[in-house]
């Protein structure tokens, strides 16, 4: 049942005017195709080890076979684009360049990669609607890290808002 609520809960975030939600009731079928195909692989298959994310990849192109999931990697090593292209893009398009802080600690320095990448937008996707996300995964991996970055930051833009 908690999948399925994950599921409803990236799609919730998806349905704005303002991320891109717009256009023709045709448009807007072939967008929720799209964006149910990511929420549908984040939301139950999120969670999985990589094994069980190749594996459930081809379920999820198989029943969202109108999305059109880039066939290059997994459905999992993509996001998608609805405010600029309305496709789907790799995540390393997406990864941040690194800018060193001389100011912060080492352990307080965090380094993009296409995975910090990905949870941090989902992190951003669904805290930004007031929904739950629960990271797991291996030991030392970086879900703290990431989601203390993500905590530094929104406090950081709160705080530079305001001057």
């Amino acid at each position: 049942m908690q999948q399925v609520r994950s599921v409803c809960n990236f799609l919730e975030g998806f349905v704005d005017y303002n991320k891109g939600w717009k256009g023709t009731e045709e448009n807007k079928i072939g967008l929720m195709n799209c964006i149910f195909a990511w929420s549908y692989a984040w939301g139950i298959g999120g969670s999985l080890e990589q094994a069980g994310k190749d594996r459930f990849d081809s379920i999820i192109r198989d029943q969202f076979k109108s999305a059109q999931i880039p066939g290059s990697f997994t459905s999992f090593d993509y996001w998608y684009d609805m405010k600029k292209t309305q496709t789907f893009k790799p995540w390393t398009e997406k990864v941040p360049t690194f800018v060193y802080d001389k100011d912060l600690s080492y352990f307080d320095l965090m380094v993009p990669t296409q995975d910090s990448t990905k949870y941090a937008y989902s992190l951003d996707h669904l805290t930004a609607i007031e929904k739950p996300i629960f990271f797991t995964g291996a030991s030392g991996i970086g879900k703290t890290a990431i989601i203390a970055n993500q905590m530094a930051d929104k406090k950081r833009k709160r705080i530079d808002c305001t001057n």
